[in-house]
């Protein structure tokens, strides 16, 4: 142990005490609420990464102080010793971030990579902090996230400082990156610090953001991620979020759930997943204003959402796409991943299309366990004509796939193999059947559904349109119809690869 090391020891404790005591004071001396004097020791501890890594000599000594405060938040917790810092029916949030920062550390600071963890450890810093100072004092447009209010105004503070901690950490930390990587690698880790953020509840996102953006950058640095592509479906993704927006096909929180999805699936799939995706926007998004009026009458009493996508739609039915896509960047000799990715987005797109004209159908749908007739829009209901649609839906998707994969080849070797591709049809059309049905059967078994107390009548929704919480009747409470589109997005690739293993192998 150095004397650098222990003068950091010292001054850390005598640091972290000073925060603790100056937002005690301020508390007593102005009277702000703990909600505001807990955010100053928050950005004042996190900013202690800041000088640890500068000061200490060694990384196992430079941990001890953040380590230590692990237990010590945990009994302040608990016991309320801190009243600047502590709420009544608090969350575990305070013994979460440094717990997080501790395990960084620990990963990182030994390979000489603490960059990566002091970024992570800012996006937190910074970012949540401005986001509930701004959204509780500016906040007016909301959107929910599982039952959960949030802002747009606070997510965008979030957006924004997690931005700019970020980019200035890896410009002093690690400027051989480039400016132009570093600004990239900012805005798509700030992108993923807002999203993990608002999907954390319960004080875990003092977890989620500093270990979702930390990993992120290592591995957009380890990877060699193609930037440009990044960049690119970055761009198209907001631009076809713009005028989907407007066009009132997505909704605030829809847009930022496409780029999301659309910079991940093109960032790491390429020119074929990410207009594969865009296609089935497209697809979704017309689809969706055919006969609208009639069909609003059935949403409006029966589904939980109505036709403009949210971001939970949006990862719902792109999310397992951009987990495929990135494992195809690491591993693409695997083409059952591609397969895979088929699949999914057939599964998504048929699910759409079996939904919204389905829900037309003239004649009554029938429950799928027993075949008995239902109200139209019933989770678990299915049509001849829905069922049509459904086959429908998927093998547009394999069209569309094989088409695109043509034109491709086409430019890039100067010929088309248009034989060894036309597995994708047929696997697109067997892997959305699948997938749409596993979906209506999930939705007859465990989908949470509700009881509005005025109809009587059994519906996907929360809250009824006079405001009146509907009572829960069956299913499981989490597994909404969201979480129902994405595990069978999951089913339906399953189905496509094995449909496919003859042809791929």
């Amino acid at each position: 142990m150095t004397q650098n090391d222990i003068a950091g020891l010292i001054l850390s404790y005598a640091y972290v005490a000073s925060l603790i005591i100056i937002a005690t004071l301020i508390q007593k001396w102005r009277g702000y609420q703990t909600e505001f004097t807990r955010k100053i020791i928050h950005i004042g501890a996190g900013m202690w990464i800041v000088g640890a890594v500068a000061f200490f000599d060694h990384w196992y000594i430079g941990i001890i102080p953040i380590s230590t405060f692990i237990v010590m938040n945990y009994i302040s917790n608990r016991k309320r010793i801190i009243n600047a810092m502590d709420l009544a029916g608090d969350t575990a949030g305070t013994v979460y971030f440094p717990l997080a920062v501790s395990v960084l550390l620990l990963i990182f600071w030994p390979h000489d990579q603490v960059y990566i963890a002091v970024a992570g450890t800012m996006a937190m810093t910074w970012g949540d902090a401005f986001a509930a100072i701004i959204g509780k004092t500016y906040g007016k447009k909301s959107y929910t996230v599982r039952g959960h209010h949030r802002t747009f105004e606070g997510s965008t503070a979030m957006f924004s400082f997690s931005f700019l901690s970020i980019a200035l950490t890896l410009v002093l930390m690690k400027s051989e990156l480039g400016l132009g990587k570093i600004i990239l690698s900012s805005v798509l880790l700030a992108i993923i610090a807002v999203v993990l953020e608002a999907f954390s509840l319960k004080g875990t996102d003092n977890l989620t953001v500093p270990f979702g953006t930390s990993f992120s950058l290592w591995a957009i640095i380890s990877w060699d991620v193609n930037f440009s592509m990044i960049f690119f479906g970055l761009i198209m993704s907001a631009l076809i979020g713009a005028v989907a927006y407007r066009k009132k096909s997505l909704s605030e929180s829809g847009v930022a759930g496409a780029m999301l999805v659309g910079t991940l699936i093109f960032g790491f799939g390429g020119w074929v997943w990410g207009l594969t995706l865009i296609a089935f926007f497209v697809y979704g998004s017309l689809l969706s204003k055919y006969k609208e009026a009639e069909k609003n009458l059935v949403a409006a009493e029966k589904f939980d959402k109505g036709s403009r996508r949210d971001f939970g739609q949006a990862l719902a039915n792109g999310g397992f796409g951009a987990v495929l896509a990135v494992l195809f960047f690491l591993y693409p000799s695997q083409e059952w991943l591609f397969a895979a990715f088929i699949g999914t987005m057939a599964t998504v797109n048929a699910d759409t299309w079996a939904t919204e004209i389905g829900v037309l159908s003239k004649h009554p749908p029938r429950f799928i366990l027993n075949g008995k007739p239902v109200p139209p829009g019933t989770s678990g209901g299915i049509t001849p004509i829905g069922t049509m649609a459904t086959i429908l839906g998927g093998l547009v998707i394999g069209v569309t796939v094989c088409v695109l994969q043509s034109l491709f080849s086409l430019i890039s070797a100067g010929y088309v193999d248009l034989l060894s591709q036309l597995w994708m049809l047929p696997a697109g059309a067997a892997g959305g059947l699948a997938g749409s049905l596993f979906d209506s059967l999930l939705g007859a078994t465990v989908q949470a559904m509700y009881i509005n107390p005025e109809t009587g009548k059994e519906t996907e929704k929360k809250v009824a349109r006079n405001g009146v919480r509907n009572r829960f009747s069956r299913g499981l409470p989490f597994m909404d119809n969201d979480m129902v589109n994405f595990v069978s997005s999951i089913f339906g690739a399953a189905v496509t690869v094995l449909v496919s293993v003859p042809v791929i192998g």
